[in-house]
């Protein structure tokens, strides 16, 4: 319905076109292409849609006393805008428990670079205004989603996470969006050293090799200072010493005991009196290093070559566990072989009657594999 009377003149404010009976659209003419001249008002109205044509050219609404329509023009004119409201957005679903991490959290520690990447399926395309949620559990942390679309069909929201965990362990988040609802679980590490263990389970480590001669340093820069000590699979006390500044220790060991210890001495699953680790920890099973492998990104740390005073190989696993290329000790006289080249750990895990599993690796991979028990390997222990 037209409203007033169609005539152009640059102070004709008075036509307009009515669109239902809710709708009135002022004919409020276009800007030139050539140089924003005003042409037109009053007489011709010319809205904006957001539909492209060719190169250079978009659709739009346009009208007159005697006829409305959309045509085709060059984007260069200058055209009025009438916003519509956007498509309310919601999901068929939402996955907090398929959610990807990036970067990781430490108690104390201020988050950098952190988020999570939640999936989605059946979204409407429609808008979204994103959310902010305070963590509970471990507390001290937000997560935030920016405002914007969902897909049609399935996707994901990205969460960016901010703030300080006031203490390890899990860190909850109640998502509420697209008319769904999940809890978004992180794991924050305790002790700056964690790994997962599996696909969706991480854990604590010690940050230094049992017998570190310095649990002060950098547990991400191998060197002497956290090299660590050697075990007999299945002994509490320590086989042989680790190195210090001025002596690698790498010789035959006195009195090195070529007898394995019996099945039982350290157990999957629980701590026995057997076991060096200290309170709290205990020597990880053969699965533990296997989640280690199979789920965490492994970085060579270093230049590995085998000398009894190479120190400074290692190979980080994510982005929160080092742990050094120590070498390990003959099992006929616990002499050191390898330092610098290769690594052993061992793992609580028994294979037969006098072997047991170990994690080993080297600058080209790693693996786990048996080893008599009687040689002397480092041990690295996680939490319990």
């Amino acid at each position: 319905t037209n409203v007033g009377t169609f005539t152009s003149s640059a102070t004709n404010y008075g036509a307009g076109k009515k669109i239902g009976d809710q709708l009135m659209l002022p004919v409020a003419g276009i800007r030139g292409n050539a140089n924003g001249a005003l042409l037109n008002r009053g007489a011709e109205g010319y809205y904006s849609s957001s539909t492209e044509s060719v190169s250079g050219f978009a659709a739009s609404l346009f009208f007159n006393s005697s006829g409305t329509g959309t045509n085709i023009s060059s984007r260069s004119f200058g055209r009025s805008v009438r916003c519509i409201a956007d498509i309310p957005g919601t999901v068929g679903s939402l996955d907090c428990s398929g959610a990807t991490t990036t970067g990781s959290l430490t108690s104390g520690q201020a988050a950098s670079g952190v988020s999570a990447s939640v999936p989605y399926t059946g979204g409407n395309g429609g808008f979204h205004s994103g959310q902010t949620v305070t963590s509970t559990g471990v507390t001290g942390l937000t997560a935030t989603l920016s405002a914007g679309n969902f897909a049609n069909g399935a996707g994901n929201l990205s969460y960016a996470i901010t703030g300080t965990p006031a203490s390890g362990g899990t860190a909850s988040f109640a998502l509420n969006i697209g008319g769904q609802t999940c809890t978004l679980d992180i794991f924050v590490c305790s002790t700056g050293c964690c790994a997962k263990v599996s696909a969706t389970e991480y854990k604590n480590f010690m940050c230094y090799n049992l017998g570190a001669a310095n649990t002060s340093a950098d547990p991400f820069t191998p060197t002497w200072e956290i090299n660590g000590g050697y075990w007999q699979w299945g002994r509490l006390a320590q086989a042989a010493e680790g190195p210090t500044a001025t002596d690698p220790k790498n010789g035959a060991v006195s009195g090195w005991n070529t007898t394995a210890a019996a099945n039982g001495a350290w157990v999957d699953g629980s701590k026995t009196p057997d076991d060096p680790c200290p309170v709290g920890y205990r020597v990880p099973t053969k699965a533990q290093w296997d989640g280690v492998l199979a789920n965490n990104a492994k970085t060579n740390v270093g230049t590995f070559n085998s000398s009894a005073t190479n120190y400074g190989a290692g190979v980080k696993f994510g982005d929160q566990l080092m742990l050094p290329a120590a070498g390990g000790r003959g099992s006929d006289n616990g002499a050191l072989r390898y330092r610098g080249f290769l690594a052993y750990y061992w793992s609580s895990t028994e294979y037969g009657n006098n072997y047991a599993w170990y994690l080993g690796f080297d600058n080209s991979g790693a693996l786990t594999d048996d080893y008599s028990r009687t040689y002397g390997l480092s041990v690295r222990c996680i939490a319990e």
